[in-house]
């Protein structure tokens, strides 16, 4: 993210100093906190600055492709409260790791169950997946407390509030059949977001991407992952062929930003970098391509603001 940011900032300096006119206002909005619970985005919204606005364009790492959707997100942590006890007597205590794995798959019966029976045509189905999980302190031990962080990714069809309503209801009805006691807590809430895969936005970074595109060199490594990322999701994001208009399983902060339109929004992800690397180790932009980002934004603004 951080070079999609020098990006943008480049390429406004340069039509700035450049004294290109725009027919409209083009406005950098920067935020903090999107990783954890959008408390950025969500400020910068109650404090208007989307309300005049018509477009949104997110720079996150997509490389020669760009995203018109985004999943929402719920992330949980769970923590289940036992009674400690020596592991010779586990009837003397309350395992709140054993607990805390039943319900888990529970939630997680219940909760794919009903993300196959409601799938979105573009963003696919709501998944569930257990991301943290701690607890005990000794192998003789039976442990006290225990605690798990769970990451859902939402579509419309099974809603924020349709998973936290059933996963409530399970650690409510667990509750009053065992011993011990499980409590949740709400560590993110963001909806969805599905833009216009005909908008103009997206006609026109894919008029002016395309030339860069077809000129842009891959490593091997890239053209493998490449092959890899093919055979697994569907579409190649190392390819020279075409710009490919896309749904992405992860969020951005355009669910604090538009939610005031989350359906049919001016709205594109199109970002240096490898979408294949993030949340990996060396994270990266190439410098062929940060460079052809800011020439291309440079005339997607001008173009974009003077129709």
């Amino acid at each position: 993210m951080k070079g999609g940011v020098a990006a943008l900032v480049i390429a406004m300096i340069n039509l700035k100093d450049a004294e290109v006119p725009l027919n409209g206002t083009l406005r950098l909005v920067l935020t903090s906190g999107e990783e954890s619970n959008m408390h950025g985005s969500r400020q910068l919204h109650a404090d208007g600055a989307m309300h005049d606005s018509d477009t949104l364009l997110i720079a996150e790492p997509t490389g020669y492709r760009t995203v018109y959707a985004n999943k929402g997100e719920v992330d949980f942590k769970i923590t289940a409260q036992g009674k400690a006890a020596h592991s010779s007597r586990p009837n003397f205590g309350i395992n709140a790791i054993q607990n805390l794995m039943d319900v888990l798959e529970l939630i997680k019966t219940k909760v794919e169950a009903r993300a196959n029976q409601n799938q979105n045509d573009i963003l696919g189905k709501t998944t569930f997946t257990i991301d943290i999980f701690k607890g005990g302190i000794q192998i003789n031990a039976i442990p006290a407390n225990a605690e798990a962080q769970i990451n859902t990714r939402i579509v419309p069809e099974y809603s924020n509030d349709d998973v936290i309503d059933d996963v409530k209801t399970i650690i409510d009805d667990f509750n009053q059949t065992h011993e011990g006691e499980i409590k949740i807590e709400i560590l993110m809430n963001i909806p969805p977001v599905v833009g216009d895969p005909e908008s103009k936005l997206i006609k026109d970074i894919i008029k002016f991407a395309t030339p860069y595109m077809k000129n842009m060199q891959y490593t091997p490594l890239e053209k493998q992952q490449g092959k890899e990322m093919q055979a697994k999701q569907g579409f190649n994001p190392f390819s020279n062929d075409k710009i490919d208009v896309l749904s992405g399983a992860g969020g951005t902060d355009a669910s604090e930003l538009l939610k005031d339109k989350l359906s049919g929004a001016n709205y594109a992800v199109f970002g240096p970098g490898n979408p294949l690397k993030m949340h990996q180790t060396n994270e990266y932009a190439s410098e062929q391509m940060w460079f052809d980002f800011i020439e291309i934004y440079q005339k997607l603004f001008k173009d974009y603001l003077n129709k």
